[in-house]
């Protein structure tokens, strides 16, 4: 699942994902053999270990939502217990992406766009979500009128918006999606080679995610000009902020309370910031762009002061066009880069499969990232995964032809 990366969102899960800051958990756990079967299973009370103690640390009587399908019900039974035991309130939801879906295109219009009053509510009291990935296809909403998912994205902001003025800890297991036969088929990868990089990527020591992410971190504290090209003719420039943080997704919450939301990912590994959005100015290409599970293939787009001025692809471009034309604000406007870290983490040749802690992945960002600490205002957001690119910050290279340099 997308940090916003879901613009269609699953009711409940995908809302919170959009609204909060992106650190992420460097689980130790082991991984099994399933008996019957080779499906890669891993060890659910190790990770719910992890989860609540290590990466979220519940205290005692605070209320923590538990949300993931029915094929995650083992997980969340065993994380139940472990928020029990430390002494927390736990509430399992399950979701249905199959009737989430059935809800966005069946529902009236009247009822898409108005806010979720239960969930409104629960989010006012909670003290910590632990969010299982729903998706167990990514195409699911894929065929949904655009019209029904703006609705819904809008109505959706409100809860959104108080998540981000509350300090929720969050943990989110998938970065961007936990590995099934039907992500694996849309990435066009074998099934186990995604177990096998999914949860190698989870298992990166916190020490080998934070000394990779720190050499990278400091060199764009030091900075203050980004050029981002790629030989298929990405050529990006932008200006970093020197009052804008710079942040690292190392696998724990090192944070002290600060009144507003805090959320690890698991898999871990990223580096990431909000520039100067005006100064963005070029053009981009993406091999392959996921909107909602709709593939956007060989996309271009031009920035102009910040914002996308054209947008064209071989494939689907008129879906994120659509979407854009539907949603308001800073829809279009530059928000966030990330640079992924993780060194367990690898691209999967021969492949569409990307994301964020890949080692030497680039990631690029429109409409909202309040998790990167982005001030553009939008019910939109959208990511876009540039692999092979070279960074540099000030004239010298970061990232090289996808890998890291330093």
């Amino acid at each position: 699942m997308h940090r916003h990366r879901s613009p269609v969102l699953t009711p409940v899960l995908v809302i919170l994902v959009a609204a909060v800051a992106a650190v992420a958990l460097g689980a130790a756990h082991t991984v099994a053999r399933a008996a019957a079967g080779s499906a890669t299973t891993p060890d659910y009370q190790a990770i719910a270990r992890q989860m609540v103690h290590d990466a979220v640390a519940v205290k005692d009587k605070e209320a923590v939502l538990i949300l993931g399908d029915k094929t995650k019900i083992a997980l969340m039974e065993a994380v139940a217990v472990e928020v029990a035991k430390a002494g927390g309130y736990p509430h399992m939801v399950l979701d249905s992406p199959e009737v989430a879906n059935r809800i966005l295109t069946e529902a009236s219009l009247s009822y898409l766009e108005s806010p979720n009053k239960m969930m409104l509510n629960e989010v006012k009291k909670l003290d910590v979500l632990i969010a299982l990935s729903p998706v167990d296809d990514p195409a699911t909403y894929a065929k949904a009128p655009e019209e029904r998912v703006a609705l819904a994205r809008k109505s959706n902001q409100a809860i959104g918006d108080t998540i981000n003025s509350r300090a929720i800890r969050t943990v989110a297991l998938g970065n961007p999606f936990m590995p099934t036969a039907a992500v694996a088929r849309y990435y066009g990868v074998p099934l186990e080679t995604l177990e096998a990089q999914f949860w190698t990527s989870v298992n990166a020591p916190h020490a080998e995610i934070e000394a990779s992410g720190n050499l990278v971190r400091q060199a764009l504290a030091g900075g203050r000009s980004i050029r981002l090209t790629t030989p298929a003719g990405t050529d990006l420039r932008l200006a970093l902020l020197s009052d804008r943080k710079i942040l690292m997704s190392d696998g724990q919450i090192h944070a002290v309370p600060s009144g507003k939301p805090e959320q690890v990912w698991l898999p871990a590994g990223e580096v990431y910031t909000a520039p100067d959005a005006a100064s963005a100015n070029g053009t981009v290409v993406v091999p392959m762009a996921d909107y909602r599970g709709i593939k956007i293939k060989n996309l271009r787009l031009t920035f102009t002061n910040g914002r996308v001025t054209h947008l064209e692809a071989a494939q689907n471009a008129e879906a994120l066009k659509a979407a854009l034309a539907q949603s308001s604000g800073d829809k279009d406007l530059f928000s966030f880069l990330d640079i992924g870290v993780n060194p367990r983490s690898k691209r999967i040749p021969n492949s569409d499969f990307a994301a964020f802690p890949i080692a030497g992945m680039v990631t690029i960002g429109i409409g909202q990232a309040p998790w990167a600490e982005s001030p553009n205002q939008s019910e939109f957001g959208q990511d876009f995964f540039i692999p092979g690119a070279t960074l540099e910050v000030d004239g010298r290279s970061i990232v090289k032809d996808g890998k890291l340099m330093l």
